[in-house]
């Protein structure tokens, strides 16, 4: 799962950043799942606090690829 933070201002889609990948990466290293973030949760030093995110899941907020791709072939 890929949690992005948009800079303000982007109209950056789900499937923009995936096609994006998929040009740069080899198959199986393009994330499955992709969420919007307005921020982060971080520490008091500026890092990530990736536990959060785990903690949080895949929501129904969550862009699914092969979701996207299954509707796509239907």
């Amino acid at each position: 799962m890929a949690a992005v933070m948009r800079r303000p201002g982007s109209a950056l889609t789900e499937v923009e950043l995936a096609e994006f990948c998929q040009m740069l990466l080899v198959y199986f290293a393009v994330v499955r799942f992709i969420v919007f973030f307005n921020d982060l949760a971080t520490t008091e030093s500026g890092k990530v606090q990736k536990y959060k995110l785990r903690e949080r899941g895949v929501t129904s907020r969550t862009w699914d690829r092969e979701a996207a791709r299954y509707q796509q072939k239907r």
